[in-house]
């Protein structure tokens, strides 16, 4: 082989190495911006970060090899973590786009990952061993858990982990050792009991839905049941609590609100098609999108409609509320934003692949995953 060549085949070598090392050089330092596991916070609310404000610019784009679920990346300190439908992790610096390091953990990752200081919790789809600790200074997997497959985001309530899986348990483990430290088990029944529903807490209880159609809720400490709340349908998005309620679309077509310390439920609003995606909660609202291309924000004490916007396709994850500015990516390949009061489209953005994850703001960027494998970040036209 001439030397030049194999100068260059090196070269190119050692670029791809330190474009994907297996390993950050730190871990993550948490900031009050920070977007550490789906929802923002334990309460699932998909509201908070930063205001930002359209009309929007495309910082960058970033391509991830494989597709993405509803759920969400996660971004903590400067630092995007997203999972793929293909098994990988990948670290992209959300200022500039650059890839930062990737590891495969070898099965579809279905929910968000939970950022903690140098680890990240991952639940993988089709695994026995599928709840993963990765410590991403070292590059290495810290610990393990069978848990059995897992299609939703784990949560993160001080230094307990919280995850169901498809088999119809709850597990509630120790972050450090990985340990089980309780489980609660749906009841055997002819009806459906896998969990879809990625758990919520007000740190009392976690809530969660179930494919048969109920609400449970269960105590943070021990995992004894408070109450089921009953529905029409399955229940395949997660819950959102605020204000002492908890919030939840059904396949049953229908926004359920119970009270989160008795169970007793509140109201119900039919909105005529499927809801497969969770909400985004504020102190007055409740904004939901459905399969029937319809957005909806409603009174969040009633249930009544304060306003809609029909789009060309179905809404499949939960829009995002930024400010008073409301982000919702759609199946129609565009990603809306709206003035949350009103409802007015105030910017738009059309995408080559459908958006069917939850976007997250992290400072004056706004990240979006979509179908076409490709992650964007977008900036306001007046930011740098």
């Amino acid at each position: 082989m001439p030397l030049h060549i194999l100068i260059l085949m090196l070269a190119v070598c050692a670029a791809l190495q330190s474009c994907t090392p297996n390993k950050l050089e730190r871990g993550f330092r948490p900031g009050a911006d920070d977007w550490r596991m789906y929802g923002g916070r334990m309460e699932r609310t998909n509201a908070g970060g930063t205001a930002v404000q359209p009309p929007l610019l495309k910082a960058w784009e970033y391509g991830a090899g494989a597709g993405f679920s509803c759920y969400s990346a996660a971004i903590v300190d400067s630092t995007v973590v997203v999972g793929t439908l293909q098994g990988e992790v990948h670290f992209i610096d959300v200022g500039t786009g650059h890839g930062l390091g990737s590891h495969d953990f070898g099965s579809a990752i279905v929910g968000t990952p939970v950022v903690d200081k140098q680890f990240i919790f991952v639940a993988l789809a089709h695994d026995e061993e599928s709840l993963v600790a990765y410590n991403v200074t070292l590059g290495d997997i810290e610990w393990k858990a069978k848990i059995g497959d897992i299609e939703s985001s784990p949560l993160l309530v001080d230094d307990r982990l919280y995850v169901a899986s498809v088999n119809g348990k709850l597990f509630c483990l120790n972050k450090v050792t990985g340990q089980t430290i309780w489980t609660f088990a749906i009841a055997p029944s002819r009806q459906m009991s896998a969990i879809h529903s990625s758990p919520a807490s007000d740190g009392n209880a976690v809530f969660f839905g179930c494919d048969n159609g109920d609400l449970y809720a269960v105590g943070l400490e021990d995992g004894k049941l408070r109450w089921r709340g009953r529905t029409g349908g399955s229940i395949m998005a997660s819950p959102s609590l605020s204000g002492g309620t908890v919030y939840v679309g059904s396949l049953d077509r229908a926004v359920h609100a119970f009270d989160a310390a008795t169970g007793r439920q509140l109201w119900k609003r039919s909105l005529g098609a499927n809801i497969f995606s969770s909400q985004a909660v504020d102190d007055r609202h409740v904004y939901i999108g459905t399969a029937g291309r319809t957005l909806y924000c409603l009174n969040k004490d009633d249930g009544s409609i304060v306003w809609t916007f029909t789009a060309k396709g179905g809404f499949s994850a939960s829009p995002l509320l930024s400010g008073d500015v409301l982000y919702a990516g759609c199946l129609d390949r565009t990603l809306y934003a709206f003035n949350a009061y009103t409802g007015e489209v105030l910017w738009q953005f059309k995408s080559t692949g459908r958006i069917k994850s939850t976007p997250v703001a992290w400072k004056q960027r706004l990240v979006v995953l979509a179908e076409d494998d490709n992650v964007m970040a977008f900036k306001p036209e007046a930011a740098p």
